[in-house]
């Protein structure tokens, strides 16, 4: 009985203090926690309390609700441990719920509740414009909540509660010196403060598909370059059982030299050749006279283009030195490349 009184009463404090940060009376929304570096005890079970406000805290600015479950509040501040990948599952939780749809909140009020709860406080006149023009031209309200999550500040306002980017995809890796995250379907590489740096947007599809319509390869590997976003993934494995294993920032096509989109597949390797004035390092043939090679250089050697992310290209797909090579010395002949 003593140790029921005991949870209730952290209980209370917990829903007192989450009341008390959500309005200090200075006119914003205040994201600190005093409890975040603290523990709970729940049925022998650790659970942060900062995971536990920022649940409650989800359901005050939210949905609405003061008197939320108890269970449901625990299942969901246990699953934070996942990091700020499941702190997006937790987001969608609350706004794509069918007690956020019931309170029928027009446009606007939809976009505020987003800068509350995302954010921390009260939208901006610019930023409050620009997301609701988007919606009045027919983006989905879905694709919104995408950019809010998809944010330095929302990253920034989990780490007030506690909820850390999770590294991922750090084995095997040029470049990535930081790690990686995954949010939503987007791959980022991280800054040296563990911000969000390069994305990879909907790399996570890609590797869903590979998988998912079982992709096959006669090698252990395959490549899909996906020509809108501006990157290349390289997966390792065979039909069924792929892995990402490598992703990269890539230029390729610009208008009217457009990278074209297929399955095709590495058919040979040249360790350097001329064109149009460049000189391209480790060119690895995957369709005719298209090549995946290193950024372009001066005949002299010295580095004329090295822009990675953005369609500049005549057609090839343009690497950092570094991964042309390792394409070069590694990807064998035969492997399938997809364009998409």
């Amino acid at each position: 009985m003593i140790g029921n009184r005991l949870k209730k009463s952290v209980c209370l404090v917990l829903l007192m203090s989450a009341v008390f940060c959500l309005f200090d009376g200075s006119g914003f929304v205040s994201v600190a926690a005093d409890t975040t570096g603290d523990s709970v005890s729940l049925e022998e079970e650790e659970i942060d309390a900062g995971h536990i406000l920022f649940v409650r805290r989800l359901y005050a600015v939210v949905t609405r609700q003061m008197h939320a479950d108890e269970e449901e509040i625990y299942e969901l501040a246990r699953s934070l441990d996942g990091g700020i990948s499941a702190a997006y599952d937790v987001m969608y939780h609350f706004y794509f719920s069918d007690q956020y749809r019931s309170l029928g909140q027009s446009d606007e009020q939809f976009v505020e509740d987003l800068y509350t709860g995302c954010y921390g406080r009260y939208s901006d006149e610019s930023g409050r414009s620009y997301y609701i023009s988007m919606l009045e031209s027919g983006y989905s309200r879905y694709l919104v909540f995408r950019e809010f999550i998809s944010s330095d500040e929302f990253v920034s306002l989990c780490y007030e509660y506690n909820i850390w980017v999770k590294k991922i995809l750090i084995d095997n890796y040029i470049d990535h010196l930081n790690g990686m995250t995954c949010i939503c379907d987007d791959y980022y590489d991280l800054d040296e403060d563990g911000g969000l740096d390069w994305c990879y947007n909907d790399a996570a599809k890609h590797v869903r598909c590979i998988n998912e319509f079982y992709y096959d390869s006669p090698t252990d590997y395959y490549i899909i370059a996906d020509v809108d976003n501006c990157y290349i993934e390289i997966f390792k494995g065979r039909i069924g059982q792929w892995s990402l294993y490598k992703i990269y920032p890539m230029s390729c096509g610009k208008r009217g030299h457009e990278t074209p989109r297929g399955n095709y597949k590495v058919t040979k390797k040249l360790s350097y050749f001329y064109s149009h004035g460049s000189l391209c390092y480790y060119a690895t043939q995957w369709n005719g006279p298209y090549y995946l090679h290193s950024v372009t250089y001066n005949y002299n050697g010295t580095l004329q283009n090295g822009t990675l992310g953005k369609h500049i290209s005549a057609g090839c797909i343009r690497l950092k030195y570094s991964v042309a090579k390792w394409v070069y010395d590694t990807i064998p002949i035969g492997t399938p490349v997809k364009t998409v």
